[in-house]
């Protein structure tokens, strides 16, 4: 990713620049025909609006197309610098958990309308946890880093819940446009009123479950420290923070949801929480092949990290529990 400074004349315009990950993403062309419609639909709805919220841009390439592929068979994208917001890694307050889960929230709605055939898959299955778990035993089982002997504890401890890979299936509840990777920094909160003002990285929009959507923005935002915390002491769930996020996505996307969605809002966060530290530690056992590592280990810290908050999120349930349905109740609505 690049920030590009143009100029012109006396007037300097700032675009982003980014490289398409096609190893990850097989369909470059088919993310961008996604992105593109997204985005043209979100902009058309904030016209509409004339609201101060913004949305992701698209300059399209010479040829008119979203992306340019150059000679080395790389898929490149510009779109216009979101000027005034700004991301987190963890929020610094129950205010920008709101405001980030008011915008994701206010982005799904938005799209429940888009218009056309279904949005392709850019990564098949991406939160299928049954999946997810069949895969990370068979991790387990070919051990072909030969590891698997120094994290039993936390094989055991996945094993043990194995129950979670199916408690949230996409066939179970309605399909939606959903963006499947809101961690907080993918939501800039504008820098002086600190209200949710653009949703990014749009690579990963596609049909979807919204409670993964809602879970992974609780996974990142109501955990007290960061994913791959080492001192595992700092790791911790906090209830008044999900009480936040839950109240601010109940706001804009409450219309949206049908009773059965709500009704799981409580278990997404677990669930969702289960499914990366699952990717993470067989990214570890396989020997750090997916996940970017800064440092040796940091897969195994991120799985260490990720069952510490998920042990929390279980030690809180009733709480967030309750949460859910005092603030979904008739009266809460009134």
């Amino acid at each position: 990713t690049f920030l590009l400074f143009c100029e012109n004349g006396d007037c300097l315009n700032r675009y982003t620049l980014q490289r398409i990950n096609h190893e990850v993403f097989k369909n470059p062309e088919g993310l961008m025909d996604n992105f593109s419609r997204v985005t043209n639909h979100l902009q058309g709805k904030m016209a509409e609006e004339k609201s101060g919220k913004q949305c992701l841009c698209v300059i399209p390439a010479n040829d008119g197309l979203s992306f340019h592929k150059d000679e080395n068979g790389n898929y490149w994208r510009v779109t216009k610098f979101v000027d005034g917001g700004r991301s987190y890694e963890v929020p610094e307050n129950a205010q920008q958990a709101y405001e980030a889960a008011k915008a994701f929230g206010e982005f799904q709605s938005k799209l429940t309308d888009l218009p056309g055939e279904p949005l392709i898959d850019t990564i098949p299955d991406f939160h299928n946890t049954r999946m997810r778990f069949e895969y990370f035993r068979s991790a387990v089982e070919k051990d072909q880093a030969g590891r698997s002997s120094g994290v039993c504890d936390l094989v055991e401890f996945a094993l043990g819940r194995e129950d979670l890979s199916d408690k949230i299936k996409g066939e179970n509840f309605p399909v939606r446009v959903v963006h499947n990777d809101t961690k907080l920094n993918n939501v800039l909160l504008h820098k002086t009123s600190g209200e949710g003002m653009c949703v990014v990285d749009l690579d990963t929009v596609m049909p979807g479950c919204a409670l993964h959507d809602f879970g992974d923005l609780v996974r990142t935002a109501a955990c007290s420290a960061l994913e791959d915390e080492v001192d595992l002491e700092k790791v911790s769930f906090l209830p008044a923070v999900f009480g936040a996020i839950f109240e601010g996505y109940l706001e804009s996307a409450g219309d949206m949801l049908e009773q059965g969605e709500i009704d799981h809002l409580a278990l997404a966060p677990q669930v969702i929480t289960y499914e990366l530290g699952l990717r993470f530690l067989a990214d570890y056992l396989e020997g750090d092949l997916y996940f970017k590592i800064k440092r040796p280990g940091h897969n195994l810290d991120r799985a260490r990290a990720q069952f510490k908050l998920l042990s929390s999120m279980e030690d809180h349930f009733g709480e967030m529990a309750e949460i859910v349905r005092e603030c979904s109740s008739p009266k809460a609505f009134a």
